[in-house]
């Protein structure tokens, strides 16, 4: 669980929270300018088995893309919608406007700079907010690709769409107090949304709606997957169940389904936290030593925890929470490696994955341990 470990994190940071002063974050390291859009679908071929009424799967996602110089006169968004952001504030007890202090780096409705623009799709840990994974998604954004970052209906902890519409995730999830069978159900529906999503935006009628792509569409025929924890698995189960999906890469997720048993055959990266490896992860065990013979690296982050994959990481260092609290109890949150460092090392490592099988880079980074990353091991 993810959430469980950061709220008690957030709650011993009450007393200090009036120190918050504004941020933004980290800047992003490629040579575009990021436009972002907050893109909506439905699924009306299928039931939102989560649900508490009929209806049918809602799936709202920020899509992050290239733009040109000229985004700069379009504002940045909030770092979260009003609605999550009141939500996360009323939760955990935290002073209004702490969410609405931090600045990301994008420009919302900025128009993509060019449709014909390479995809990737994003999955987030289990019961987290999209919005908590924007540095990477920024990042990657800012070396030319379109990231759209998928919210997880009833899954993340609070969903809100253009209509009014608010889905709020089981609060025993938020308690941790959930079983491995609907942990099961929610990677299902996540591999179902993935692939309505690559199917959705194929479709000219429906991405005519983003700034800048106009009446042809987009041309998604190369798409790449990512995801934190549940996330992960999320982006291996859909790359075995769709042909376009060409390589993904599991930030510290355990594997579901039958991807932890007869592998993939196109490239694959897990990439985890310090101690857990094959070694003591029997699903990346079982994932490693499968027939498949697709290509496939398991990297290390030393120092990291399960939570140092996301921008928890960097913005305690940023928000000046870091020396507040007692050692093992960041550690245990996100580790020993800094924030910003780990930021940093995601990125270089995503871009480098990216790179090489949707721009057929011959980059080598993945080719062994780096000088310039001496924290990353290859397992």
């Amino acid at each position: 669980m993810i959430l469980k470990p950061l709220l008690n994190l957030l709650c011993l940071s009450l007393p200090f929270l009036h120190h918050v002063t504004a941020v933004s974050l980290p800047a992003t390291t490629g040579p575009d300018k990021v436009g972002t859009y907050n893109f909506f679908i439905t699924d009306t071929t299928r039931k939102d088995v989560f649900a508490p009424t009929h209806e049918p799967r809602r799936i709202i996602m920020t899509l992050y893309y290239p733009t040109t110089s000229a985004s700069t006169n379009f504002p940045h968004p909030e770092y979260m919608s009003p609605v999550v952001a009141a939500h996360y504030e009323t939760t955990l007890e935290l002073p209004n406007g702490t969410v609405k202090s931090i600045t990301p780096n994008s420009y919302y409705g900025a128009p993509l700079k060019s449709p014909n623009v390479k995809l990737i799709l994003f999955s987030t840990g289990f019961g987290s907010s999209r919005y908590v994974y924007a540095t990477l998604a920024e990042d990657l954004a800012s070396h030319g690709y379109m990231v759209a970052a998928l919210d997880a209906t009833y899954d993340s902890p609070v969903v809100d769409f253009p209509d009014g519409k608010i889905a709020v995730a089981d609060p025993e999830n938020v308690a941790g107090n959930v079983t491995a069978e609907k942990v099961t159900k929610y990677y299902d529906e996540r591999v179902k949304d993935v692939l309505f999503t690559i199917k959705s935006l194929s479709m000219p009628s429906l991405t005519s709606v983003i700034p800048g792509v106009g009446a042809k569409g987009l041309k998604v025929e190369r798409v790449g997957m990512f995801g934190h924890s549940l996330g992960g698995a999320a982006a291996a189960g859909a790359m075995a169940a769709e042909d376009t999906i060409l390589g993904g890469v599991n930030l510290d997720g355990r594997f579901f389904g039958s991807v932890s048993t007869k592998g993939l055959k196109k490239p694959f990266v897990i990439f985890g936290a310090e101690g857990h490896n094959r070694t003591v992860e029997e699903t990346w065990k079982s994932f490693w030593n499968s027939p498949s013979k697709g290509w496939k690296r398991e990297l290390s982050l030393k120092g990291a925890a399960h939570v140092t994959f996301s921008d928890y990481a960097p913005l305690i260092e940023l928000l000046g929470l870091k020396k507040l609290f007692p050692k093992e109890v960041l550690e245990e949150i996100v580790g020993t490696i800094g924030g910003l460092r780990a930021m940093t090392i995601q990125r270089v490592y995503l871009k480098a994955f990216f790179d090489k099988v949707l721009a057929h880079s011959k980059g080598k980074l993945l080719n062994g341990p780096d000088p310039n990353y001496p924290e990353v091991s290859f397992i």
